[in-house]
């Protein structure tokens, strides 16, 4: 098929954009024709969302206009490596802009999301267009060749790709008034999410965009590239920012309702531009997501008679990237593709039976037990196969049991070596502890039987009041205690009650590493070139050991020892040791500090400040006046 998909990127290539959207039509018709399965899956979508209130006529044209626009689509985007930024802002008229420019001008980045909706892949190029700034976290494809395509056909046009789960790169972008673009509007069950209302019934969606936007204060930018004949119309809504007065879990769901409530209004009033072939609604309430269970039912049953080939197909958005609109000619029908099960498969399905071939389970669960019989962890899996002493599970799904605290392990994908049992979890990894802390990784190991963890890969752990990024980690399952190993970044958003009454109420700390916490004894250890980003100033100091609140997590003191420096403006301090209090921005220097103040535009008489430490001097004989050591106490 890529040998295919190869040709005929090379034929479009030499027609004119008119022509290629011609061709992308007509492979759309044939698509809509011969694809039954992606066929009947966006009757069934339409059916289920709109009800009665679409005639079996109207949802088939609609499905036919889906296919169309996709068949564009794909042809377009195999013409953008020759099309310049020049041509892709002439053809399309914006609306709304101003909105955008208005959320960018509040200086903390902006989160923008759209639906595989139109011509998405023209909203980036469009935004490069304008001078806007940013990139965009996208999922990785199964096929890693139109992956690549996608991304050096961005890249070509000056538009970064992040991988997701690359939440230090996006916070970095935002910090810099920067745009993350996502397309948040499938159902992943690898993603954290919760149900929300869509189209009258509950859908499982990613809590992404809003936590990240609770956590910088980004607001999130519903927008939609609108297929207007030969030209776009690109439509900008007003931003929508995280309601006040409500806890975070309720700013989330509220958040997530408002952008998909955009979105939902955007594809009522353009039907064909959605993907409706993605099984939006494939995951459903539950005992395990009790606790988002909405008010409205949902009957699996109208959404799983679809052929297996039906389920078989990729994922829309690779669909279009691989341009399986031509599976026509590249696939023998769906009974081949049937055979091979995927990753979006939620029940694992036998290959064709070989001679001493790997086993097929459906389900998989595992249990360990303490001496006194007292269930020590278990591990549950949707489908397995083993090959060996490995098994491979699918949607693993574990718990870490402590006397005082539980831990809930999810990943998309699992091995367990049965020899020492020790566990791999890929893609997604989250651990969540009963006491509230988020953890995720795109890899961990976990030894169940000793109560560990471990990874190298890129960690963050997350409280209402906390962000902790980070390289490296090992610890407990229940994350009572843990070592992160290198760039570590923790941020700090005091509650309303905690922060000063005015100025950034966000406090970072970062270090080289590494840094150790002990959440039992409410106690973490910053070591190598600690820096503390207040908004009264920077501390430094070569070593901070952080006193934590058992109820936030939260920092209520730090001592700072090694090289200790305080900075604000021009003025410094230098000391032995310092004990800084976030939640008043309160730094009190001890042992022998000394004070580098430098003359203010002001009169001799103004006291000069550093990070709040008031002293008034003597006047000054030079540019620098050193003042004697003594202890001395920083207030804001």
């Amino acid at each position: 098929m890529y040998l295919s998909f190869q040709g005929l990127r090379a034929c479009v290539q030499l027609l004119p954009l008119p022509a290629a959207r011609a061709v992308g039509r007509f492979l759309g018709f044939l698509a809509y024709g011969l694809l039954r399965g992606q066929r009947q899956l966006t009757k069934a979508h339409l059916a289920y969302a709109f009800g009665d209130s679409l005639a079996p006529a109207q949802r088939a044209r609609i499905a036919r206009g889906v296919f169309r626009n996709l068949g564009q689509s794909a042809m377009e985007w195999l013409l953008l490596p020759k099309l310049s930024l020049d041509t892709v802002k002439q053809l399309i008229t914006c609306e709304g802009l101003e909105h955008l420019r208005h959320a960018l001008a509040k200086g903390d980045g902006v989160i923008l999301v759209s639906p595989h909706f139109g011509s998405w892949e023209f909203v980036p190029l469009y935004l490069k267009s304008v001078g806007c700034e940013g990139a965009i976290l996208a999922r990785r494809l199964r096929y890693a060749e139109y992956e690549s395509f996608l991304i050096s056909m961005r890249g070509e046009k000056g538009v970064t790709t992040l991988a997701r789960g690359s939440l230090k790169d996006v916070a970095k972008l935002l910090r810099a008034n920067q745009m993350v673009g996502m397309l948040p509007d499938q159902d992943m069950d690898s993603l954290e999410g919760i149900f929300i209302n869509f189209f009258g019934h509950p859908a499982y969606t990613p809590v992404g965009p809003a936590a990240l936007s609770l956590m910088t204060g980004a607001p999130i930018v519903p927008c939609f590239m609108i297929r207007d004949q030969a030209r776009f119309r690109f439509v900008i809504e007003p931003p929508l920012s995280a309601p006040s007065g409500v806890d975070r879990a309720q700013a989330m769901t509220q958040l997530t309702q408002a952008w998909s409530d955009a979105m939902e209004s955007k594809i009522r009033q353009y039907p064909d531009h959605w993907v409706w072939m993605h099984r939006r609604w494939k995951t459903q309430p539950n005992a395990a997501h009790s606790t988002q269970h909405t008010a409205h039912s949902v009957n699996p049953a109208r959404l799983q008679p679809m052929e297996r080939c039906a389920r078989q197909q990729p994922a829309p958005s690779v669909l279009l990237s691989a341009l399986c609109l031509v599976l026509f000619a590249t696939v023998d029908g769906c009974a081949k593709s049937a055979d091979k099960p995927t990753q979006d498969t939620k029940t694992a399905r036998a290959a064709p039976a070989e001679p001493a071939a790997t086993q097929h389970m459906d389900g998989f669960t595992l249990t360990g037990y303490e001496d006194t019989g007292a269930k020590r962890w278990e591990l549950n899996g949707t489908g397995a196969h083993l090959d060996g002493n490995i098994v491979t599970i699918h949607h693993p799904d574990g718990i870490g049991y402590d006397p005082l605290h539980k831990a809930y392990l999810t990943a998309s994908l699992g091995q367990v070596n049965q020899t020492d049992r020790h566990v791999r979890l890929e893609h997604d990894v989250t651990i969540h502890t009963t006491d509230g802390l988020w953890f995720t990784s795109p890899l961990l190991y976990w030894i169940p039987d000793d109560n560990e963890v471990t990874t190298d890969q890129s960690v963050r752990i997350e409280t209402d009041h906390m962000l902790l990024r980070g390289r490296g980690a090992s610890g407990f399952t229940q994350l009572k205690e843990m070592t992160i190993e290198r760039d570590i970044e923790l941020v700090l958003n005091p509650s309303d009650h905690d922060a000063p009454h005015d100025g950034p109420k966000q406090v970072t700390i970062t270090c080289d590493g590494p840094l150790s916490f002990d959440y039992g004894n409410s106690v973490a250890t910053f070591e190598k070139n600690v820096h503390v980003q207040d908004p009264n100033g920077d501390l430094y100091s070569d070593k901070l050991v952080a006193y934590l609140d058992q109820t936030t997590h939260t920092i209520r003191y730090a001592e700072a020892t090694g090289r200790v420096r305080i900075h604000q403006q021009q003025n410094t301090a230098l000391s032995e040791r310092a004990v800084y209090e976030p939640s008043v921005g309160k730094i009190t220097l001890v042992g022998k500090p000394s004070l580098l103040l430098y003359p203010s535009t002001k009169s001799q008489s103004d006291p000069l400040s550093l990070s709040g430490l008031m002293k008034t001097p003597k006047a000054a004989k030079s540019p620098q006046a050193a003042v004697p050591p003594s202890d001395a106490v920083a207030t804001p």
